[in-house]
């Protein structure tokens, strides 16, 4: 039996108030047949009992198609009808089957003319330097008999939660979510029929910080205004056909209750005294609160409808209460994640304050916070929840507008008894289905695994962040590392195209691009960026009025426009993200290739830059060895030789002499920051991709122009990088990883002879990690596709410091941001980056890859890799056709090994000893000798 599942339309189930003129539609086959195939399918779509599109039947075997029926309109529900046709084949032989299912959306308010309601601000004067209270809004209104729908589009300058008749109008959290807010800023659509009633009902809100005004970056805050607002519009239907609009006016009211400070990174001040009883209700007496004013203040940016998945609280966690060796009493939840806590307090005395601090980790036995460094701001007021009781029997609370990084909590100025679950942790994060599973037989891996999946967790939150506690910079080098493992462990399509989106809004001028997008490490706002300057010389107006910050001319991190977008589509096979972003990764490339044409004053007597290539330029134009650059960030070699040191000197002569970074670059006494090896590795890189991207879109004049940009790059780069023993840098491993990845070697000679450094160094090394942010990730898999898979496993299981397995040994639950933290107790404990090793366990070990020419899993390899102590290993991956499952077990001499199809796709098996074997969809097993190797 043949059957469909998984509807979508834009990649997300049933969703209400998109703004997609053209929505996608998808769909997955399942089937007790083999090898299925789709023939055709019909899409038709309706509006009530209206026929709006009707694709007819169509021979393809496409499974996710274009809307491309009437224009939609605003408000409209939509339903949809997939009808396909397959052939399979069963025991009596190959035959034809048909399936039908349906899905349905909702259309938002499409144009600026849909909206009555108006902007409306609570405060007239802020204090821009203290932290503010959040703001408390309110109104009634009356439905009339015979109510049939009822809708709410709404959204805020920071963060809002709204309640009607008291009743939470969602489960959803940081609503409106991050975007690049004085371009566009998101508005969310909810169906709040079932909470309003005939007669008077009471719309409440409640406004905090969030980005708009709160610390992001760990150093700025007031990043894009000093001032909230909101914009609401309740659409009442009735069944008379009538229709009534009630928006956001001067008719709300607004006053401030129990939450006095509310800020995603600083925490939470609550006094329950103060919170006015029953404000949320119908009936309050709110005449005494103020009335709110219009807003014309930051308000030219596009509404769109959100198009990502929500953020949503997951999994919940119980505090286990001790005491630590200094004797103070904590909360262990047994995960380190990224949310907040559930407190259940009982016998508070009014007034009395409960104090709960959010951190990583013991230090020789004592709570603490010296991880994370001393933020720009004072300790007292980082991830800290203050509670002043009401002075009942029991009393709760929990965070709706703060996040935290944490595994332990210190708790004080509470003397009640602590009842199981009466302190719970529970973890925040965006709502993306989790995919990919994988499991071997070293447990050590296992966790590793899981490890990684709880630090994308942690830091994906509506935009993939560093870490959830010291910085929360949405950092694009981090990003473009571990994107491929990110799109392994979870369904992220929708995640990454909308966040992309304000990356290519945020290019400079320049083309140069961000560091952080939307930026969190420089100022929108010119009167905030003036007044974070005073604390943080090294911020600049982001966006394509300034040129960025120091740092935002660093390939690996500026490379993300290129990198991200590209594995993005080859995960997912939509090329409509290569679409959105091609003219933002063209503009960086081109940015690269003319900073690749200044010369570096303590360069300028090498011979590439007196050398005439046969294309008439000179050699040294296509090496990028100026600028600042991060590098290997965080390799682990001494301090003293990192960028980071560079970094921090300049910060120290911006802040001794009152300047910015650009002041100081104006009279050309920045440190010396060019990194010509890993530079132009990665602006070669770029040139290739943008080829292959400009390929996918047909663009075939850019196709062969970037195309040859490429080779005069790797020309260059193999003529003056690479001694002729095949030496790039002594004592660093990440040099020779780097060129084998991307192919940057004259000829197979050549090539011997980096892998045979490679191989010096991890030996030199102890098979311990040598590698920083950038190539890790390639690490394993430049062994293993090089003959080497032996020492790739070694590497793996090593235990030694600095390893993958050195910190699961120690205890951690989530990545490390550096290979030493735990022995060190140094930097984030929360911090994906290196997490990306998890890719190799897919591809390799479980060997679910992805031919180079093909995109989206309908074509896929299937290479399994025994090694080092394994004795068995299961992938199971969930791609845009079905499930994918890739499992092996060594037992008694043989490989026996286990696969799923999905219908409608093909794999290419290669199994150890050679064999290979083409699948279409089904289930199959095979086993054949195999001989272990001599460990």
């Amino acid at each position: 039996m043949t059957k469909l599942y998984d509807l979508k339309t834009e990649y997300l189930r049933d969703p209400m108030g998109i703004d997609a003129a053209s929505p996608r539609f998808s769909w997955k086959i399942q089937s007790d047949m083999r090898s299925v195939t789709q023939k055709s399918y019909r899409v038709i779509a309706f509006v009530e009992d209206r026929l709006i599109w009707d694709s007819g039947a169509v021979v393809s075997e496409e499974q996710c198609v274009r809307y491309a029926g009437d224009a939609l309109r605003s408000r409209e529900i939509v339903r949809w009808k997939v009808e396909i046709t397959v052939c399979g084949d069963d025991v009596s032989g190959r035959h034809t089957e048909n399936a039908a299912a349906e899905a349905a959306f909702e259309m938002g308010l499409l144009h600026a003319s849909d909206w009555q309601a108006k902007w409306i601000e609570p405060e007239k004067e802020v204090d821009r330097s203290a932290r503010k209270p959040a703001l408390y809004l309110r109104r009634t209104f009356n439905v009339k008999p015979g109510l049939l729908k009822a809708r709410i589009y709404q959204t805020a300058h920071g963060l809002y939660h709204f309640w009607l008749n008291g009743l939470p109008g969602t489960e959803e959290l940081f609503k409106p979510g991050l975007t690049s807010y004085y371009a566009r800023i998101q508005y969310q659509t909810y169906d709040i029929t079932a909470l309003l009633h005939e007669g008077e009902n009471a719309w409440a809100v409640v406004l905090a910080d969030g980005w708009w005004r709160g610390v992001t970056g760990g150093t700025l805050h007031n990043n894009f205004g000093a001032k909230l607002a909101y914009l609401g519009q309740l659409e009442l239907t009735y069944a008379d056909g009538g229709r009534e609009v009630i928006g956001s006016d001067e008719g709300f009211r607004w006053s401030t209750g129990g939450l006095l400070a509310s800020d995603m990174q600083m925490g939470d001040v609550y006094d329950a005294r103060l919170e006015p009883e029953g404000w949320k209700l119908p009936g309050f007496d709110d005449s005494a609160w103020q009335r709110v004013h219009l807003s014309n203040e930051h308000t030219a940016a596009a509404l769109i409808g959100t198009s990502s998945v929500p953020v949503r609280e997951k999994e919940q966690f119980i505090g286990r209460p001790f005491r630590d060796g200094n004797g103070k009493l904590i909360l262990d939840f047994g995960q380190n994640i990224a949310g907040h806590v559930r407190m259940k307090l009982h016998g508070l005395k009014a007034g009395q304050t409960v104090h709960l601090q959010h951190g990583e980790g013991l230090k020789d036995g004592c709570f603490s916070m010296d991880n994370l460094a001393s933020p720009s701001f004072p300790v007292e007021k980082y991830q800290e929840v203050f509670y002043t009781g009401r002075g009942e029997s029991e009393e709760e609370y929990c965070p709706m507008f703060s996040v935290f990084g944490f595994r332990y909590a210190l708790l004080e100025g509470y003397g009640g008894e602590i009842r199981d679950g009466d302190f719970t942790a529970v973890a925040v994060y965006s709502d993306m289905e989790v995919t990919g599973t994988f499991s071997c037989s070293n447990r050590l891996i296992n966790r590793l695994v899981s490890n990684s999946l709880w630090s994308q967790k942690g830091n994906f939150l509506d935009v993939p962040v560093d870490c959830p506690t010291r910085e929360r910079n949405a950092w694009t080098g981090d990003a473009q590392v571990y994107v491929g493992t990110a799109s392994l462990f979870m369904d992220t399509y929708t995640f990454y195209e909308k966040w992309l989106k304000d990356q290519a809004i945020e290019q400079y001028a320049s083309g140069k691009v961000g560091i952080t997008f939307p930026s969190t490490s420089s100022a929108h706002d010119p009167e905030g960026w003036r007044e974070n300057l005073k604390t943080n010389p090294l911020a600049a107006i982001a966006g394509p009025t300034g040129n960025g910050s120091v740092g935002e001319d660093a390939v690996g991190w500026g490379d993300s426009a290129v990198w991200l977008p590209y594995m993005v589509y080859r995960s997912f096979g939509d090329p409509q993200i290569l679409r959105n972003q091609y003219d933002c990764a063209r503009k960086w490339l081109e940015y690269e290739l003319t900073c690749s044409k200044d010369q570096n004053p303590k360069r300028k007597d090498r011979p590439e830059y007196h050398t005439v290539g046969p294309d008439g330029t000179l050699d040294g134009d296509w090496i990028f060895d100026t600028k600042f650059q991060y590098g290997e960030w965080l390799e682990p070699i001494p301090e003293e030789k990192t960028e980071i040191m560079k970094l921090a000197k300049l910060m120290m002569i911006a802040r001794t002499e009152g300047k910015s970074a650009e002041e100081i670059a104006a009279e050309g006494r920045m440190p010396n920051f060019g990194i010509p090896e890993v530079a132009t590795a990665y602006m070669y890189r770029s040139a290739r991709t943008v080829s292959e991207m400009a390929n996918i879109l047909s663009k075939t004049k850019d196709a062969a122009h970037y195309r040859e940009i490429a080779l005069r790059i790797k020309e260059v780069y193999v003529k003056y990088m690479i001694a002729p023993d095949g030496t790039i840098q002594k004592g660093h491993q990440a040099p020779y990883v780097r060129a084998l990845n991307l192919g940057l070697y004259r000829d197979d000679n050549q090539k011997r002879q980096l892998l045979s450094q490679l191989l010096q160094e991890i030996e030199a090394n102890g098979y311990c990690l040598n590698t920083g942010f950038l190539s890790t990730p390639y690490l394993l898999p430049v062994l293993a596709d090089n003959g080497c898979a032996d020492a790739a496993f070694r590497i793996l299981e090593q235990t030694k410091c600095p390893s993958w397995l050195h910190a699961v040994e120690l205890g951690a639950t989530t990545i490390l941001e550096r290979w030493t933290g735990m022995d060190e107790f140094k930097d984030s404990f929360n911090h994906y980056s290196y997490g990306a090793v998890c890719e190799f366990l897919f591809r390799y070990v479980a060997g679910i890859r992805l031919p180079q020419s093909t995109a989206g899993y309908k074509k896929f390899d299937l290479c399994p890799l025994p090694g080092g102590t394994l004795t068995e290993a299961e992938g199971r991956l969930e791609t845009g056709y079905g499930m994918i499952v890739s499992g092996w077990k060594l037992e008694d001499g043989d490989f026996h090994y286990h696969c799923e199809i999905p219908c409608g796709t093909e794999a290419l098996l290669t199994l150890p000893d050679g064999k290979k074997t083409l699948l279409k969809s089904g289930t199959f097993e095979f086993s054949t000798p195999y001989a272990c190797p001599i460990l």
